[in-house]
């Protein structure tokens, strides 16, 4: 078993790395292992980390103030781990997180009862001179999957009450799960985070949402209007997001990106031709935008400064997609005067409204199952592109019955941790995964003919529901399981028994709540209109078939245009064009990993450079010093010396000599990032085309088989 946790590390970080190095707690420093940096100097490899990134991204503003993240791994006494083992653990731990773009440290400790490891990690990547960014609750629960899944391959047990942000228990399985006083809290602060750029304005942003935050001691309590309780700053996160000090850090950051946007965005605004001028010159000046589909609001990051998302109405209403628009058609930026709205109104507006949490009991077979234990299981699943990984299952999400039946009990709108082949990770929603193991164990949906009552709209995307008497005020069955009759007047839709269905319920169009499949059927069964047959849903149904119709024309059209410009006339065709995508994908992973080793090597060339140029005159003069002196003037200056030396040998195996200009290294390492980039985009468009030609086979297939009949 082994229990995780982190934390900022935000002074002292020589003095931490002491301790968790200390010869009596490391097995004379034999348990002690340093990725792209020296253990015993991680201090100043840190620090020149943060110093490049700095001079890279041409920052004014001062460096950030966590200098790095402490991560603790403790293993029960029960579990036969040797201290070995454990550090090994550990270094995979530590990989897998910062996925090898960030120095770290790890020391396993066996001075305890018990074996841990220390991970301390650099606030900022070497790779990219990115910050770690954390997030309350999701980082930890990050990192104990990961460490969970890797005790469970080592064959040891993993914690039995994870107590998770978003753990889904047997007991609750078919139950919603209300939104808690701490999620909403989380959800207010992060509002006023994310606008505010001074403490008084935080202040003034929390109590406006119904929060009054009152220090006592080192620590803020917050209490929610209406809510008995306060809580404390500490359990709101895994880091110190909402603590005094972590508020007033993200809230400088935010008075420097705010300032950097609206000057530059502003800039551009007057010089802009257009839209399209627009979007180049933003993103020439290091900014990118995107929207939130649903609020449409959009959001601005200023990329040169690492920044954070910052939202439009933060900058001012010039910068809405309405004032981007006005200013680039009369040529000057237009300043509204602020609506008569209240904070916790535009809070309403603009947040999305998730669905309430609700799982299903999957039942699991043995092809899914790749390793079981008294603690879990390890499952076999595939992401959206069909690449296959694993996804490790606590034994809290886990019923068995009597008689050997195993149930997964999985969450609709959870997201869980795919861990791939080559040790990276992916994501897959609940909603994907019950339908992918229902599909794998051919679990039959439930057909059911609708009503033209309960049919709000009708599309060739697929049919909107409409059941008010069950409080449903829309719910979506995409196209695919939709099945239309145009002689028998009848829409049909499938509904899978497990799968979680999202609706908006009546009265409340910013909520989101859902409904199991099989709860679905019941509802349409008991309410559908006795008239089997309606004129109008006919003349709906004839409708979409004939944009169907189009739309199938169109494709099939296209389909053997590219068949002929592909000389493809038959499914074996397909299938070599197929296998030789695969053969493709193939040797442009190996190039892409080629590629990022070299990007790997010279963003920690432009380390040791910039450690050399630091303390060469230190060992220049340690050299020029008599020989009776030299032992003093090392002891006074080891550390120095230590990094000096490391530097200068690890430049010297890779042919750099230290004249070498830290400024060409990175002009370097962005091409190579740019190539990354490249290599990436290509085996997208090669999964797509791969996707593609899988469609219009399995198209020819059908055609043949109609002729067949």
């Amino acid at each position: 078993m082994a229990i995780t946790k982190i934390h900022a590390i935000k002074s002292t970080l020589g003095k931490a790395l002491a301790y968790i190095e200390n010869p009596d707690k490391t097995d004379g420093q034999m348990l002690v292992s340093g990725y792209n940096c020296e253990p015993q100097t991680a201090s100043i490899d840190f620090e020149m980390t943060a110093v490049l990134a700095h001079k890279a991204r041409n920052l004014k503003r001062k460096r950030s103030t966590n200098l790095a993240y402490h991560l603790i791994q403790s293993f029960s006494p029960e579990d036969a781990v040797t201290p070995e083992q454990a550090h090994e653990l550990g270094k995979k731990l530590a990989f897998e997180y910062t996925g090898g773009k960030y120095e770290y440290v790890v020391a396993t400790h066996i001075d305890k009862g018990h074996i841990h490891n220390h991970i301390m990690i650099n606030a900022v990547s070497f790779y990219d001179y990115k910050k770690l960014r954390t997030v309350p609750y999701r980082t930890a629960r990050q990192i104990r999957d990961i460490s969970d899944r890797l005790c469970m391959e080592a064959h040891l047990s993993v914690i039995d009450d994870p107590q998770k942000i978003g753990q889904l228990y047997p007991e609750n399985a078919g139950k919603k799960k209300s939104v808690s006083n701490r999620t909403e809290i989380r959800k207010r602060l992060n509002f006023c985070l994310e606008r505010a750029t001074d403490y008084s304005q935080f202040l003034s942003m929390a109590k406006g949402l119904g929060i009054t935050p009152t220090i006592r001691g080192k620590h803020i309590s917050y209490l929610l209007e209406g809510a008995g309780q306060s809580v404390r700053d500490n359990s709101l996160s895994d880091t110190d997001t909402f603590t005094y000090a972590g508020i007033c850090a993200r809230l400088s950051d935010n008075a420097q990106e705010q300032k950097y946007l609206r000057k530059t965005i502003t800039g551009i605004l007057r010089s802009a031709t257009g839209m399209a001028d627009f979007a180049d010159k933003l993103k020439t000046a290091g900014i990118e935008t995107k929207v939130k589909k649903a609020t449409g609001q959009v959001l601005y990051r200023a990329t040169v400064l690492d920044g954070a998302w910052v939202p439009e109405d933060a900058l001012g209403s010039e910068f809405t997609s309405e004032g981007i628009e006005y200013a680039l058609k009369n040529g000057e930026v237009q300043i509204a005067e602020d609506a008569e709205i209240t904070l916790i109104d535009r809070y309403q507006e603009l947040t999305i409204q998730y669905p309430e949490v609700c799982t299903a009991a999957v039942k699991l077979s043995s092809r899914q199952i790749l390793s079981a234990g008294k603690n879990g299981l390890v499952l076999q699943a595939h992401d959206d592109n069909g690449n296959p990984a694993k996804l490790m299952v606590n034994k809290s999400e886990v019923t068995t019955s009597p008689d050997g039946e195993i149930t997964f009990n999985v969450g609709n709108d959870f997201s869980y941790d795919l861990v791939y082949e080559d040790e990276t990770h992916g994501t897959i929603r609940g909603a994907k995964l019950i339908q992918q193991i229902d599909e794998e164990n051919h679990v039959e949906p439930v057909q059911v003919i609708l009503s033209e009552n309960q049919i709000k709209a009708m599309s060739i995307r697929g049919v909107t529901i409409h059941l008010p008497q069950n409080g449903i005020e829309r719910l979506f069955i995409p196209e695919k399981y939709v099945l239309r009759d145009l002689d028998a007047g009848q829409c049909t839709v499938l509904l899978y028994p497990n799968q979680q269905y999202s609706y908006v319920p009546i009265g409340d169009s910013k909520k989101r709540l859902n409904i199991q499949g099989d709860r679905l059927s019941e509802f349409l069964g008991s309410s559908i209109n006795p008239i089997t047959e309606s004129t109008g849903l006919k003349r709906k149904i004839a409708a979409v078939e004939r944009r169907a119709g189009i739309e199938n024309a169109k494709f099939l059209g296209k389909m053997l245009q590219g068949m002929a410009d592909s000389r493809i006339h038959t499914t074996g065709d397909y299938d070599k064009v197929i296998h030789d995508l695969g053969k493709t994908r193939i040797g442009l992973t190996n190039e892409l990993a080629e590629v990022k080793q070299k990007r790997t090597t010279y963003a920690a060339a432009a380390k040791h450079l910039q450690i050399c140029r630091t303390y060469k005159s230190v060992w220049m003069e340690y050299v020029a010093k008599p020989l009776n002196q030299k032992t003093g003037y090392f002891n006074q200056h080891s550390m120095e010396l230590q990094v000096y030396r490391t530097a200068a040998a690890k430049l010297e195996k890779e042919g750099i000599d230290q004249s070498v200009e830290i400024d060409k290294v990175n002009n370097f390492a962005q091409i190579l990032e740019s190539k990354i980039n490249d290599l990436a985009e290509q085996l997208r468009e090669i999964d797509l085309q791969e996707q593609d030609y899988r469609r219009e086979r399995e198209t020819l297939t059908a055609i043949q088989a109609d002729l067949c009949e």
